[in-house]
């Protein structure tokens, strides 16, 4: 199905679509069971926003993130793991160890045991989040296009309020879990080459053009009418969610239109808001019931 074939600037749109979608299956062939691991990343990253990874250490966070990053030229990653002693000058490129990358010149920044960092250095990159700008000590525009989290901490109630700020500005967050089956356990045993680009490349040009291409994705009323209804079963179980989650959210279900390769949102892109709806974690189960029910 071609798709935005009637605007030039979109020329080749469905080019890059394609390639995202072989880098997608790539990816997929060798981190097993981690197929919506892999989409959601891709979809964070097409909607320009923020997520965390949540998980025990080992589980291939990291890997798939270097991975695609690879798989992007031009595209620059910055991965650092965050420690109690941790600054912000620490993050930043003319820090020498960090040899010319940092949070002032990465377009995706991956941050290891995120909430271990101290309340200062976290609160500098809650500015830097919001605004994606770099204030040193002028404001300074930064190309940041998604910063990504790692924690091996569950959030729960009793989670500090000086950090809910800060977690609320991950628009997705994702649990990954251990390989369950036994196959995949099996072939994950057998691995033994490194993880194969197989000459799949995109170019960051490419990847920006569709950043923007993503804002034209069509929602009929009937899509705006079911995510009321599901926040309004959501409020009936005391599962609360902000206005202005809500309407970023919206920027995710285009993003998941778009890699299925449609301009226009359906019920099934939907399912892609789950990891948005939740804010502790014994709220999870409800979200997905909740969202099943109405796609």
């Amino acid at each position: 199905m071609e798709i935005f074939t009637l605007n030039r600037s979109n020329s080749g749109i469905n080019e890059v679509i394609k390639k995202i979608i072989s880098i997608i299956k790539n990816l997929d062939t060798y981190f097993f069971e981690r197929y919506e691991l892999i989409e959601a990343i891709l979809i964070s990253i097409i909607s320009k926003q923020h997520m965390i990874l949540i998980g025990e250490p080992g589980l291939a966070k990291t890997a798939i993130l270097k991975a695609l990053a690879k798989h992007i030229n031009g595209m620059k990653l910055f991965d650092y793991q965050m420690t109690p002693y941790t600054e912000i000058n620490d993050l930043l490129s003319n820090n020498p160890t960090n040899k010319g990358k940092g949070i002032d010149k990465c377009e995706i920044i991956l941050m290891d045991e995120f909430f271990k960092g101290k309340s200062s250095t976290l609160n500098s990159l809650l500015s830097i989040m919001n605004e994606r700008v770099l204030y040193n000590p002028e404001p300074v525009n930064i190309p940041l296009i998604s910063l990504f989290a790692t924690s091996n901490e569950k959030p729960d109630k009793s989670v500090s309020s000086n950090l809910l700020p800060l977690y609320d500005r991950f628009l997705l967050r994702k649990e990954v879990l251990p390989i369950t089956d036994k196959d995949n356990f099996k072939n994950l045993l057998k691995l033994n080459e490194e993880y194969s680009f197989n000459n799949i490349n995109l170019e960051l040009d490419d990847l920006k053009k569709i950043i923007m291409v993503s804002k034209e994705i069509n929602i009929a009323e009937d899509i705006y009418n079911l995510i009321f209804s599901i926040r309004e079963e959501l409020k009936n179980r005391q599962v609360i969610v902000s206005d202005r989650r809500w309407r970023d959210t919206v920027k995710i279900i285009k993003a998941k239109a778009l890699l299925e390769n449609r301009n226009f949102v359906s019920v099934n892109d939907i399912k892609s808001m789950e990891s948005s709806m939740w804010t502790y974690y014994s709220d999870i189960r409800t979200v997905r019931n909740i969202i099943n029910k109405f796609t």
